[in-house]
């Protein structure tokens, strides 16, 4: 009983060393080294670079003598694989050990697709053979990319070329790379000379493919500029050919010159007033009001009384808007009253005072442009003296006449009557 035991153990015992033996003839001592798992190849080419190290056992040769090997790598491809670089009597044995190192410098030119895949490594020393079958012995995944991520000029959403921008403006674009994903996106702004103004990073918004950025265009002179989109992906493929031109920064008001005819005026009479406007840069909007401004031909002069206002504005294409304000005074005198007195005069003195008063408007009332085009009229009164005021000076004077003449009279009185005493 106890002989069947131990012929069964030995049994067992065999057969799992018998497994080891062939485990080991499979190629278990043969392991990629380069490149390592995950890494990332740009392109096959001749700069890529392939290493291998293995174990020269019983299934490839011996360990008495330094043999010849053959070596080979290759990917999986549809479930074929497909040899991407070879080594002639190119293994090296390692000093001190009996690891061999297979180093090829030159891939064979394939055009492999992009994509992941798993490498692998084939020796042979002419008369027996192993291929990498142990997972743990492979590469187990590398990239192999060589397209730039995808980004045209189409899709730059913002800003558009030829188009008109101030203060804040957001810059957007997309930007895909099917194989490992967009790395960084720049917008590289260049005045109208190529001379480069600013290189900033965009953010990714989310998960998607939309990259954005938000920029104060008053940190920029007003002109034209013209904006490029740099995207790359970790490999270095680099895109910069989506590129938007002559885009317009503008945060100038436009020039407004604004006057009128007169700024001191009787009670219901008429003022003219005209304003003109001018932008260099993005133009005057026309569709901003009437040609690009709103004002009043004829502010109104119904109610009498001093600084009252009035206004012209202006918008040019990028948005900005600047106001022009004249301020005019209406006497309480109306036209009617003083056409009845002119009519009562004779023609000379009609014809002196209306040139008094002609010169005396534009000596004083006409008003000048300040940096914001503000014009400003004289803040005086102007027209008949209050009555009231002057009657009020008499009454005032007649009574300290009186005053006085009572205090001299009493201390004559006060005299005399001291002397005859």
């Amino acid at each position: 009983m106890v002989k069947k035991k131990v012929l069964i153990i030995g049994i067992i015992v065999s057969c799992l060393l018998a497994w080891i033996v062939i485990a080991a003839s499979a190629g278990d001592g043969i392991k990629v080294v380069s490149p390592v798992g995950g890494t990332r190849i740009q392109w096959l080419n001749g700069t890529t670079i392939f290493n291998a190290t293995f174990l020269n056992g019983t299934d490839v040769g011996s360990n008495v003598e330094i043999p010849k090997f053959n070596a080979s790598f290759m990917v999986n491809i549809s479930g074929v694989l497909l040899q991407i670089a070879n080594i002639t009597n190119g293994c090296v044995q390692i000093a001190s050990t009996s690891d061999f190192s297979c180093v090829s410098l030159n891939a064979t030119n394939l055009t492999v697709s992009e994509g992941n895949y798993t490498l692998y490594f084939n020796v042979s020393n002419g008369t027996a053979s192993a291929i990498t079958n142990v997972s743990a012995n492979m590469s187990q995944s590398f990239v192999i990319d060589h397209t730039a991520p995808i980004v045209f000029a189409s899709n730059i959403s913002n800003p558009i070329g030829g188009n008109n921008y101030s203060t804040s403006i957001l810059i957007n674009t997309s930007a895909i790379d099917s194989v490992l994903g967009v790395s960084i996106v720049l917008f590289n702004i260049t005045n109208s000379s190529d001379i480069q103004n600013a290189t900033i990073i965009a953010s990714q918004e989310g998960s998607s493919s939309r990259y954005v950025v938000s920029i104060n265009t008053s940190h920029y002179p007003d002109g034209y500029y013209n904006l490029t989109i740099y995207a790359n992906d970790s490999l270095g493929n680099l895109n910069n050919t989506a590129r938007v031109s002559r885009v317009i920064f503008d945060n100038t008001a436009p020039t407004i010159t604004h006057s009128c005819d007169d700024y001191v005026v009787g009670k219901d009479d008429v003022i003219t007033c005209t304003c003109s406007t001018t932008d260099s840069l993005s133009g005057v909007n026309t569709s901003y009001g009437t040609n690009g401004r709103i004002f009043t031909a004829s502010p109104s002069t119904s109610n009498s009384g001093n600084n009252q206002q009035t206004a012209c504005s202006s918008q040019d294409k990028a948005g900005n808007i600047r106001i022009s304000t004249l301020y005019y005074n209406v006497t309480s005198a109306t036209s009617s009253s003083s056409s009845t007195t002119s009519s009562s005069s004779s023609s000379t003195s009609s014809g002196t005072n209306s040139s008094s008063n002609t010169t005396s408007s534009t000596t004083n009332q006409r008003a000048s442009n300040d940096t914001n085009n503000t014009l400003q009229g004289n803040q005086g009164n102007s027209g008949t003296p209050d009555i009231k005021s002057i009657n009020l000076w008499i009454v005032g004077g007649i009574v300290l006449l009186i005053i006085v003449s009572a205090i001299i009279y009493f201390l004559i009185k006060k005299f005399k009557t001291k002397k005859f005493k």
